[in-house]
Parts: C-alpha cells; structure tokens; sequence
C-alpha cells in the first residue's frame, strides 16, 4: 500500500503524527487532512469555504482560539504549499489549482500553527 504522511505541529512542542494515510492517484492536501481526521487518535478538522470553495478558517482541535491565535500553514516535503487548500468546489472555478494540491506517494504534509503578528 501506498501512503502519505500528515503531521499537525501545534508550536507548542505538541504533534500528532500519522504516518499511514492510504495514497491514491489525484489525492489532495485537504482529502489526505480529512483521512487524518478519521484514523485514530483523530484530528477535528473544521473549516469555511470562500466565494470559489478554496478553505477559510481552517481549525483543527479547536485551534486556533482566542487564548491561542494564529493561521495554519502547510508545507509539502519541507516545502511551502499551495496559498489556497483546494476542494473540489474550488477546482471546478480554477481546475488548474488542482495539479499544486495533490500529493504523490511517500509525500509528508506538515500543518503548523504560525503565530498571528503583533498588531502593535
């Protein structure tokens, strides 16, 4: 079986790993986080949609939270990913999204809280 691997990095020095969700051809960054949030320990994967489908306030475990602000990002093999998580809604305005949110066997994708800047 072919896998991916999906890492949430809290920036707290807390992570939760899995390390074999199943890979399949056209899979994206978004289908490979929801295949996360079903396996066991579980991530709760929570998020809008814009005006074209692409993600909006991603949260995932509650974060983030008023006590603990910032944004997701996500990187690919140690690469920054795509600007806009993709869903399928957003690929059917802009089908050429889809090819920079798909994922190849063996791929690590990296979701890491990054701290809001200072509004001061």
């Amino acid at each position: 079986m072919q896998t991916v691997s999906v890492t949430i990095d809290y920036s707290n020095g807390s992570q939760k790993a899995f390390t074999t969700i199943k890979w399949s051809k056209g899979l994206t960054i978004l289908e490979a986080l929801q295949a996360a949030a079903a396996t066991p320990p579980a991530i709760d994967v929570k998020f809008g949609s814009s005006r074209n489908g692409s993600v909006i306030g991603l949260h995932l475990d509650g974060v983030p939270q008023e006590d603990l602000s910032g944004e997701w990002m996500v990187w690919v093999n140690r690469r920054p990913g795509p600007s806009r998580l993709g869903t399928d809604t957003s690929f059917g305005f802009d089908p050429g999204s889809r090819a920079e949110n798909e994922v190849d066997a063996g791929d690590h994708v990296a979701f890491k809280l990054v701290a809001a800047p200072d509004a001061g």
